[in-house]
């Protein structure tokens, strides 16, 4: 009998979490080979701690039912160990779910947990903080933590809070390190890619390979309010790299050292670090279901 337990996040999303669990008793209960548990958050945090114990109680697969952060979270948990990450999304990016081609309809995501395939995937790190789609710093990391202060979500309240702040913001100085190899530059933002989009399919690192080793670093430079209109027609064409302001690479050991202790994001959540920043790429470290 396989144990495959459900963590879920009441507060993700806008759909009904009774009728999706309806739906996912519907597709594994009439069978006797698997075994159904539910869990359901209750804090910040809360996640991790149950991935953790399920992994230990050695589950075959542990769902994260939520956004890019309960992802996150149950995705923790799971390191290291046997056990695989399923995912419903249900948040307003869905990065992971959307780079793994997971349906954003819940009833084919439960689908896929039946017939879907194993991959073992990476991991990033910036300054030990975990991440499995990007992070980065400068412009977006900013608007990162101001999309999370404001508590609205979705793709169109992320483009308007852009809107307004990308005539303000000039490009900070950024002192970098990949693999050895040093430079500078003036940057408007640097991301770190271990998945090829932020989320809502805008794909900063269409290059990006979730498995092979390597994070993908993408240097936005100059005035890129500038040149807004074409970046924002590339970052949803998958060409944001063929952009003349955009300067990529590839690493497994980065660092980062800036003017001031500022803003950075990871997965969707943000936080303040200094002014030295160390990104590294923790390889084959999660197994998933697509």
């Amino acid at each position: 009998m396989q144990r495959i337990a459900f963590i879920i996040n009441p507060v993700s999303g806008t759909k009904n979490k009774e009728s999706i669990w309806a739906y996912i008793e519907k597709v594994f209960g009439l069978s006797d080979d698997y075994e159904l548990t539910m869990y359901t958050t209750r804090c910040a945090g809360d996640g991790y701690e149950q991935a953790l114990y399920f992994a230990k109680k050695e589950f075959v697969i542990v769902v994260a039912v939520g956004g890019d952060g309960t992802v996150n979270e149950v995705a923790r948990g799971l390191m290291n160990s046997k056990t695989a990450l399923g995912i419903i999304p249900m948040g307003s990016g869905n990065g992971l779910a959307r780079h793994l081609h997971i349906s954003m309809n819940y009833k084919k995501a439960v689908e896929v947990l039946k017939t879907g395939k194993t991959q073992v995937i990476d991991a990033g790190a910036i300054n030990g903080k975990i991440f499995f789609v990007t992070a980065g710093v400068g412009f977006d990391a900013l608007i990162g933590n101001l999309f999370n202060a404001k508590g609205k979500r979705g793709l169109f309240n992320y483009v308007c809070l852009s809107s307004k702040k990308i005539v303000q913001y000039r490009p900070r100085k950024y002192s970098i390190e990949i693999d050895g190899r040093h430079f500078n530059r003036k940057a408007y933002l640097i991301t770190f890619a271990n998945a090829s989009q932020w989320g809502n399919n805008v794909h900063i690192a269409p290059l990006a390979d979730i498995g092979d080793g390597w994070l993908d670093v993408v240097i936005v430079k100059g005035n890129a309010y500038l040149n807004a209109p074409s970046i924002f027609i590339r970052l949803f064409t998958k060409s944001l790299h063929k952009a003349w302001t955009v300067e990529s690479f590839r690493g497994k050991n980065i660092s980062i050292i800036r003017a001031k202790d500022d803003y950075v994001h990871f997965d969707g959540e943000s936080a303040t670090m200094g002014r030295e920043i160390g990104i590294k790429v923790v390889p084959s470290i999660l197994t998933v279901i697509r």
